[in-house]
Parts: structure tokens; sequence; C-alpha cells
């Protein structure tokens, strides 16, 4: 059973899908925190990089976008000064500009028209040959010039008509674009894509549907004038929530969104597997835990584990929105027939996944690689910044080390133009404890052969501090 939930605040959207009961699909919008990829800009070239094979555009949001020039359409030449169109892959990182593309693609529910384009693909989802070929060979009949065409998952089991009408739409999208580059003055947006209510309806909305609750009557409204222009409506499956609890609350959402900033994940059988995050990679390591076998054999054990972990971990990475290089540690296993399945269901688990995952397999380490397209940031900076204090590294400097520096000063200052007088030294209180330890103050004094005060201020950041001489 599966439902939809679409909870808006004046400046947050939060969608959610669940299966009987269970969160499967997040996204959140928020107008503070603006989501570009997809988006279509005219930019300037601000800079030409060979030695990177790329460009630097500025497309109007304060960070210039880089540019590969493998990303560019055949016999594109451009220069510094020029403008140029490009859309959104990537969103930014502290360390790495957006990453944009001249290869423009506009996403609709059953095709990703591409344009100055030939090229007609279909999703290897659709897994009938007769199906794949016949779906090509129409769609090659019926674009327009100029137009490449990805045939989605979606379009497997739809009717001619309802096709040709999504090709004429996406035509009509992008003929728009294509008239305001002409008259804007780069760098400007061109085309912000869809939010989440048409996301909503376009990309769920569909048999295996139960509900789709709103609990905002204008987002209601909007949603329910979209699912009527569709053929096959499910209007009747649509539905305004104003309950006395609130909508994320009903379904037990909030607690599950909360559960995907935790490090560690637990599982039914009492295993458990950690997530851990770097610049280049994220780290995932699977441990027994609290798994009771019952006599099973240990390879066994670790199998049935292993597989466990295997689905949850391609729900956690989906709804974390982890993307790039991904290495997972299973617990060891000896069978090869063992790895091929476990394998099997990661890819299988990851098919639920709407970007690109890829199962790469198992390393000389035992270490199962994975890689998946980065496209959003990861679901904890929509809600987290790094702490001012450690920097996002989770550690800060004992007492004993900060304590350690203050004495290292206080010798330089003796080497340099002596002490002359007592000193006093401003810290944190948990420092000043420290340093206010018999053989510790004894230590200090011994060196300045001075007497030496301490005074606690809390107000300070840790590991900041002050030696104050006495007047």
């Amino acid at each position: 059973m599966r439902q939809i939930l679409l909870h808006v605040e004046p400046d947050e959207k939060i969608f959610a899908a669940l299966d009987d009961g269970i969160l499967n699909d997040l996204e959140i919008e928020r107008n503070n925190n603006l989501d570009i990829v997809g988006r279509v800009y005219k930019g300037i070239v601000r800079n030409s990089v060979p030695s990177i094979n790329g460009y630097f555009i500025d497309i109007g949001i304060g960070r210039n976008a880089f540019l590969r020039k493998r990303d560019l359409p055949a016999d594109t030449n451009i220069t510094e000064g020029s403008t140029v169109l490009v859309q959104v892959e990537k969103d930014s990182t502290e360390t790495k500009s957006p990453l944009v593309t001249g290869k423009i693609g506009i996403q609709g529910k059953y095709f990703v028209m591409l344009v100055n384009s030939s090229y007609v693909g279909v999703s290897k989802k659709i897994v009938d040959t007769k199906r794949r070929s016949s779906l090509r060979s129409w769609v090659k009949s019926v674009r327009p010039d100029g137009k490449g065409i990805i045939i989605r998952t979606a379009a497997a089991n739809v009717e001619e008509d309802v096709l040709k009408e999504e090709i004429e739409y996406l035509d009509h999208i992008f003929d728009i674009i294509s008239k305001r580059s002409k008259v804007e003055r780069g760098p400007v947006l061109l085309y912000r894509g869809s939010d989440l209510i048409v996301k909503g309806i376009r990309d769920y909305m569909n048999d295996d549907v139960e509900s789709f609750f709103i609990d905002d009557e204008e987002s209601f409204d909007r949603a329910s004038e979209l699912e009527k222009k569709k053929p096959n409506s499910l209007e009747d499956r649509l539905h305004y929530y104003h309950g006395p609890e609130l909508l994320l609350e009903k379904f037990h959402v909030e607690e599950q969104i909360e559960q995907l900033f935790d490090r560690k994940v637990e599982l039914k059988s009492g295993a458990y597997f950690v997530i851990d995050y770097t610049e280049a990679l994220t780290v995932i390591d699977v441990n027994s835990g609290s798994f009771k076998g019952n006599g099973i054999p240990h390879s066994e054990s670790a199998f049935l584990i292993n597989k466990e972990a295997a689905v949850e971990i391609a729900r956690q990475i989906k709804l974390r929105e982890i993307g790039g290089i991904i290495l997972v540690d299973f617990i060891d296993m000896n069978k090869k027939s063992q790895k091929d399945e476990l394998l099997d269901t990661l890819k299988r688990a990851f098919q639920k996944d709407h970007n690109k995952a890829v199962v790469c397999g198992i390393t000389s380490l035992g270490l199962v690689e994975i890689t998946r397209k980065r496209t959003n940031q990861r679901l904890w900076q929509n809600y987290f910044d790094a702490c001012p204090v450690c920097h996002g590294t989770g550690i800060v400097l004992s007492p004993e080390s900060i304590a350690r520096s203050i004495y290292r000063d206080l010798q330089k200052r003796k080497s340099g133009t002596g002490i002359k007088t007592g000193i006093t030294i401003v810290c944190n209180k948990e420092v000043a404890d420290f340093i206010s330890i018999k053989d510790n103050i004894t230590n200090f004094e011994t060196l300045v052969n001075k007497p030496v005060k301490l005074e606690a201020d809390d107000s300070l950041k840790w590991g900041v501090y002050s030696i104050l001489s006495e007047r």
C-alpha cells in the first residue's frame, strides 16, 4: 500500500512516499536553500582553463559554475566573455563549484528531450525487447528535428497519443527557453524545472498509489488541476488533509526523517551498520551486533545479515541523497555464490532509485564498490551547519592540549621579552579547572617564577585564551 504526503509551510515543502508505512522517497524544497539542479541558465564565460579542459561560467548565483569541454555540443566554440546555454548537473559543495553541461535535457514523466541531438535511447528497466524496439522506432518517427529523446521506464505501457502529447509539450518548453535566451541578457535563469507538486503528480501519481494527502488548500487545488489534465486521471485519490494531527506526525514521517541523521542504523535482526562521510567518498561498515544465529554456521549468518543490510543500505543511500563513490564493508563471506547473490540483492534494491546507481563489484579487499549520481546536497546539509567549534570534524582539543599550548606560549614569552610581573590566564572553565590542579599550576608558576591567576570565561570559544600581565 503506497501513500504520498505533501506537507506545505510558507518557506518549506516536504514530499514523502511511504510503502506500508515505511518511508521510501523523500524530497525537501526550501525557499532559502536553492536547489538548482536541472535549471537552465544563459551564462557568461568568465575563464577558460585549458589545463583542466574546462570553463568557469557565471550563471548569476554568486559562484561560478564549471563546464567541462567534453560537455559542450559538437562543433561548439566558446571564448571568454561569450554567452552559453547551460544546465546544472550537480549542485555545489563546500569545495567544488556547481557542475553544468551544455547538453540540455528537459525531463517529463515519460521522456527526457535532448537538445541539438539525434540520439534515441530506452531505459534499461524496460526489459521487454519487443516493446523496447517498438518504442524506439515510434519515437524516431515522431521526434522533432534536432531533438533527441530518452524513453523513461514509465512509458512502457502508455498509449501513443499520451506519449505524443508529452513530446509536443517538451518541445514547446524548449521553444520558450530558446526564445528567452535570444532576448535576455546573461547571466539569467531561463528554466526553473518542476516543483514538488508537479513532480509528485508527474512521477509518483500512478495506479500503485492508494492516496495522496496534501495539507495546504492552495497546493491541493493546484495538484487537482494537474491531475485532471492527465488522460487516466486519479483525482479521486487526492485528498486535502486538515486533521487534528500534523500530517507528518500522523504518518510517523518526522521520526523516520530524524533517524536519517543517525550514524548508526539498526536492523530488525539485531545487526547494524554505520555510515561515515568524507569529502571523497562515503564508507559503510556492517556489523553483526546482537544478531543471534541460534546454531546457524557463521558463514550462513554472515550471509543473512549482509542481505538484510543490503536492502536497507540502498534505502538509506537514496533517502540521505548520498552520491559519488560509496564503499561498503560487509561481513566476510567465503562462498562465491553468496557474494554473487549479495551483489544481485543490492542491484535489485537500487532499481527503486530515481538516481542512477551502479554496483561495481567486490574489490580484492572484500569491499563492495557503488557509485551513485550526485545531484543534490546530502540530506543532512539541509538541516545542519558545520559546528563553529570543530568545523565539522566532530572533535575538539582536550583541556590538557589547550593547557599545553598556553604553557608553550609562556615559554616563548619568557625566552623573548621575558616575564616581569605576575600573569592572569583567561580561558574556558574546563581548561582553568585542569590547570588549577596542584601539580599543573605549580609547573606554570615555576616556569614564570611569578604568581599565576586563573580566570574562567565561558563566553570564550573553545580553545581560545588570553595571557594578561598584571600592572
